[in-house]
C-alpha cells in the first residue's frame, strides 16, 4: 500500500513481521532454492470446499490494473515466474462472467504448482485502521499525518549495478531512500530526528493511532462531521521497521499484553513526552497522501496499484512472486484450517523473507483488526499459473 509497508497486527510484533504498506528490507532477500513443482487441483487441501468469490474479485481487479500493460510485458512487480500479460489475457477476458462458477473458471484456465523454497514459511494478516482525526492539532490529536517531503528521493541501485556492471551493487538493497542535501544524497532523518515542515500535515490524530497507520501502511481517517478520507501510503524514510510496541513489551511496560489498546492506555497514562520517546524506538517513518474513498468495500491500493480485496489479497515477497499471481495457501486460523485462494497485490519489508511468507489483507475497521491479530501460522503455498505456461 504502499509501494509499501507491510503490516501486520500484534501477532506480527511477536514474530517480527510488518506489513502494508511496509518497510524496505535492509539487505537482499535470503531464501534457499526456489522452485515450482508440478501439482494438481486434487492435491490442494480443501480446494473443493474453498470460498473463491473474493479471489475472483481480487483477480478481476488485478486484470484491470494491468490493462494498459503491453501484452509481451511480464507481470508487474518482478518475481521469478508468471509469464507475460498475454498468457493471462484469456482468463482475464473470461473472469467477468465467472461469478457463481468460480471453481470451474479457475480449473479451466489454470494449473497449480507447489511453491518450494527457504526463508520464513508463515502467514500473518493486516488491515486498514479507521481512526479519529482532526484538521488542527490539540493536546490529544497531536501527531501529524505528513505528506511526502519534496527532498525525499529514491535511488534504484539495481539500475546503477547494470550501468556500472558492478557485482557489489547487485548484492545491495534494490532501492535506497535518501534526502537531497546540497549536491549530495544522504540518509533521510530517523523518526526521532525528523521535523515536519510547516504546512506538510493534512490531519492530526492520537500518536498511537498514527503509528498504527504507519505500521499498517494506510488507513481511513474519520472527522467529527462524519466524513472520512483515506490516508494512503506515499513514501517511507528508508529505515527498517522496528516495533516500538515490542520494545515496550520487552521492557516490561505492557504486562497485560502487547496490543494497540494496551499501548494507547500506556500512552494516555504516561503522557506525550514518554510516548514520543517510546515511538522513537522505531526509526521508520511513513508519509501519506490524502485520498477520497471511492468504493467503501474496497481496501487501499497495494503495491500493485489496485484496490485490495478483504480475504482476497495477499502481500508477498516480490523477489519471488509477481503482482497478480494466484496463491493458494494451506494454513491455520483460530484452530481451524485456513485454505484460501488469494491474489498477490502488495508487499512489505517484514515479509520480504522468502517465497513462503505472506500477509493476508483482512479488510477495514476494528473488527478486521481484531481478526488480523489472531492470524499467525505456518502454511504451505501453491501458485496457479495459466495452462499455457510450461513448468520450467
Amino acid at each position: 500500500m504502499r509501494n509499501i509497508v507491510v503490516i501486520a497486527f500484534a501477532a506480527c510484533f511477536v514474530v517480527g513481521c510488518a506489513s502494508t504498506p511496509r518497510q524496505p528490507p535492509s539487505g537482499p532477500t535470503q531464501a534457499a532454492e526456489f522452485a515450482l513443482a508440478a501439482s494438481s487441483f486434487e492435491r490442494l487441501p480443501g480446494w473443493a470446499d474453498a470460498d473463491l468469490a473474493q479471489a475472483l474479485l481480487a483477480f478481476t481487479r488485478a486484470c484491470e490494473g494491468r490493462r494498459a500493460r503491453a501484452l509481451d510485458a511480464a507481470l508487474p512487480g518482478g518475481g521469478r515466474y508468471g509469464g507475460t500479460v498475454a498468457d493471462w489475457a484469456p482468463a482475464c477476458g473470461a473472469a467477468a462472467s465467472a461469478r457463481g462458477a468460480e471453481r470451474a473458471f479457475f480449473e479451466a484456465h489454470f494449473m497449480p504448482r507447489q511453491v518450494q523454497g527457504g526463508g520464513e514459511a508463515r502467514l500473518t494478516a493486516y488491515y486498514e485502521p479507521i481512526i479519529e482525526a482532526r484538521r488542527a492539532p490539540d493536546a490529544y490529536f497531536s501527531a501529524p499525518l505528513v505528506r511526502r517531503p519534496g527532498d525525499l528521493v529514491s535511488v534504484d541501485l539495481a539500475a546503477f549495478a547494470d550501468a556500472y556492471d558492478d557485482q557489489t551493487l547487485r548484492g545491495a538493497p534494490r532501492r535506497l531512500t535518501g534526502q537531497i542535501v546540497g549536491d549530495e544524497v544522504r540518509p533521510y532523518p530517523r523518526r526521532g530526528d525528523f521535523n515536519p515542515a510547516p504546512g506538510s500535515a493534512f490531519a492530526w490524530a492520537h500518536p498511537v493511532d498514527v503509528y498504527n497507520l504507519q505500521i499498517q501502511g494506510s488507513g481511513r481517517i474519520s472527522f467529527p462531521d462524519g466524513s472520512q478520507a483515506r490516508a494512503a501510503f506515499a513514501a517511507q524514510n528508508g529505515y527498517r521497521w522496528r516495533s516500538a510496541l515490542a520494545a515496550l513489551r520487552d521492557a516490561g511496560e505492557l504486562p497485560n499484553g502487547a496490543t494497540w489498546s494496551a499501548l494507547k492506555d500506556w500512552s494516555n497514562s504516561r503522557g506525550a513526552e514518554a510516548t514520543r520517546q517510546a515511538l522513537n524506538a522505531d526509526p521508520s517513518f511513513v508519509f501519506f497522501s490524502e485520498e477520497a474513498i471511492g468504493d467503501p468495500s474496497a481496501g487501499p491500493r497495494g503495491a500493485a496499484n489496485v484496490p485490495l480485496t478483504p480475504l482476497g489479497s495477499i502481500a508477498v515477497d516480490p523477489a519471488f512472486h509477481p503482482y497478480g499471481a494466484l496463491i493458494f495457501v494451506d494454513g491455520e486460523y483460530d484452530g481451524a484450517p485456513f485454505r484460501r485462494l488469494l491474489v498477490a497485490q502488495d508487499t512489505g519489508g517484514a515479509i520480504r523473507r522468502g517465497p513462503l511468507r505472506g500477509d493476508v489483507f483482512f479488510g477495514a475497521g476494528a473488527e478486521a483488526g481484531r481478526a488480523a491479530e489472531r492470524m499467525n501460522a505456518p502454511a504451505r503455498w501453491w501458485t496457479l499459473l495459466p495452462r499455457t505456461i510450461p513448468i520450467s
